[in-house]
C-alpha cells in the first residue's frame, strides 16, 4: 500500500507525466514556446586574489 501511495503522489507531482529523464530537455520543452533570450557575457579578466581565512 505504501508504494502505491508512492505512486500517485509521484504521478500527481508530475502532471500524470512520467518524470524527465533529461532535465535540459525538459526545461527547453517546457519554455520553447517563449523563444530564446541571448545573453552578453561579461567580458573576461585576471581572477580576483582569493580570500584567506584563518
Amino acid at each position: 500500500m505504501e508504494e502505491e501511495v508512492r505512486i500517485i503522489l509521484r504521478d500527481t507531482v508530475n502532471g500524470g507525466r512520467a518524470a524527465p529523464r533529461d532535465l535540459a530537455k525538459f526545461t527547453r520543452e517546457c519554455f520553447a514556446s517563449f523563444g530564446g533570450v541571448e545573453l552578453e557575457l561579461p567580458p573576461s579578466g585576471p581572477m580576483h586574489e582569493l580570500p584567506v581565512f584563518f
